[in-house]
């Protein structure tokens, strides 16, 4: 992310920085959706991996109590992703405002409830990607579902005239939306789309708890 804030600084001509619409915030969080996978990556194999070498088994002999068992996974790991977030989002941020020069964004509680809205965006992926691996239990099923939906089929539905309309409700979509600085569109703004991803998180953590309290290892 780091690294692509330098290029996203200095890529930007005068022609395009100064074009009606041009967003600055969201040139400057442009680089979250691949630090956001990194961490996506990390949350699955943190959940299918046990699973896959067997040690979920002395997971659970040593916290017999599942709920808790899986609650704290999915929080630690969560909040691990968010401090991770912090480093990458706030520097690169920063870095494309300073490359940018005059054309940045304006400092104040707005822009800043995006940059942090951009970390919430990628603690809430993560652990809806994790729990949609703990129902699962399975890092290629969990892999190849996520990563084409978040990189290539959200993007392919919200274009599609009509599908578009439901699209802009799929998790990464509707919380993609605070990675932009100009609002969101008449239906979902920064944090009511922030809110849809939230809802779309409480309901995959409460199936995976819903699964690893009930099936079997």
């Amino acid at each position: 992310m780091i690294g692509l804030a330098f290029v996203y600084g200095m890529v930007p001509g005068e022609r395009q920085l100064t074009a009606p619409g041009f967003d600055p915030v969201a040139l400057g969080l442009s680089a979250v959706p691949l630090g956001m996978i990194v961490l996506v990556i990390m949350g699955i194999l943190a959940v299918t991996g046990e699973y896959a070498s067997g040690s979920i088994r002395s997971s659970l002999l040593a916290v017999p109590d599942r709920a808790r068992f899986y609650y704290a996974k999915v929080g630690l790991v969560s909040l691990v992703s968010g401090a991770l977030a912090v480093v990458g989002v706030v520097p690169a941020f920063l870095i494309v405002q300073s490359g940018i020069g005059e054309h940045r964004a304006p400092t104040g509680l707005a822009t800043a409830g995006h940059v942090a809205g951009a970390v919430l965006y990628t603690m809430l992926l993560v652990a809806f990607s994790m729990g949609v691996a703990t129902l699962l239990r399975s890092g290629a099923a969990a892999l190849s579902i996520l990563l084409p939906l978040f990189f290539m089929l959200s993007t392919i539905l919200s274009n599609i005239p009509g599908v578009g309309e439901v699209a802009r409700f799929l998790p990464d979509v509707a919380g993609g939306m605070m990675l932009r600085g100009s609002g969101g569109d008449e239906v979902l703004g920064a944090w009511s789309g922030l809110g849809v991803l939230t809802a779309w998180t409480v309901g995959s953590v409460a199936l995976g708890h819903w699964m690893t309290v009930r099936r079997d290892v």
